[in-house]
């Protein structure tokens, strides 16, 4: 019940999944409940923690937890979609503004020389001029 009721502290926890996963070949169940009622708590308190587990676990429908909706889904679609079209319109305003400034400083430097390497390298992907 104690389990069920989350009254097991996190650290008690970690220790107890230890212990299970020490022993594959067999429940170490005389440890782990010895562990588990070591740890003093009001037997008030615990039912009502009990009965609102309970009460979870009925609303819930179950031992499945439910995943996430489709709204909730949708809406990190939207946002990753978003946060990556500012990202790529910064890097576009970034990069012409370079090349901008490569012109400027350097007149005689021609922006284009890695485009005709590009051609020159594979002329069926590009096509004839």
């Amino acid at each position: 019940m104690r389990l069920m009721a989350g009254a097991v502290n996190r650290s008690t926890m970690k220790e107890l999944q230890k212990t299970v996963q020490a022993s594959p070949a067999s429940y170490p169940w005389q440890a782990v409940v010895e562990r588990v009622l070591a740890e003093p708590i009001d037997p008030e308190e615990l039912s009502t923690q009990a009965l609102k587990s309970q009460r979870d676990w009925v609303v819930r429908g179950g031992r499945e937890t439910p995943g996430k909706g489709v709204s909730y889904h949708a809406k990190s679609f939207v946002a990753r979609m978003v946060a990556r079209l500012i990202f790529f319109g910064m890097f576009v305003v970034c990069a012409v503004l370079v090349l901008v400034l490569v012109k400027a400083r350097w007149p005689e430097f021609d922006i284009y020389r890695l485009t005709e390497w590009l051609q020159r390298t594979w002329p069926g992907t590009f096509g004839p001029r």
